[in-house]
């Protein structure tokens, strides 16, 4: 009668389970299977991660779980690694824009001053730095 009755259990789950298996396998086929998308997903994965450490930091140190020193040391830490993970997404992009042969885009705030840049404008309105030297 147990064996009966775990067998049932387990056909019951299979067939319950089933479409959320063949929901990923479907999603699976459909994914374009371009050289180095996992290395970009991986990149943003690890972007994502970083400022969803940096946000759960800054909470814990608003309630005084997190000391000033351990804030810094945290926030340092979470925001190296979401530096170098947009660093090594722009290179990957630019890369692919000059492999197609397209000028990168253009520049919305100002990478000295971080003011916002209007369009075709090629100095900054903040700082007066060049915008065509910050491209290139």
């Amino acid at each position: 009668m147990t064996i009966t009755g775990l067998l049932l259990i387990v056909v019951a789950a299979a067939y319950v389970a089933a479409p959320f298996f063949a929901a990923q396998a479907a999603e699976d086929a459909l994914a374009p299977a371009t050289p180095g998308s996992d290395q970009r997903e991986r990149l943003e994965r690890q972007k994502f991660e970083a400022y969803a450490a940096i946000k759960e930091a800054e909470f814990d140190h608003q309630t005084g779980k997190l000391s000033e020193a351990d804030f810094a040391a945290l926030r340092g830490k979470y925001a190296a690694q979401a530096a170098e993970a947009l660093a090594a997404l722009d290179a990957a992009d630019a890369a692919r824009s000059k492999a197609i042969g397209k000028r990168p885009g253009r520049i919305a705030f100002c990478p000295m001053c971080g003011r916002a840049v209007p369009p075709r404008a090629n100095f900054c309105p903040g700082c007066g730095r060049s915008l065509t030297e910050a491209v290139a």
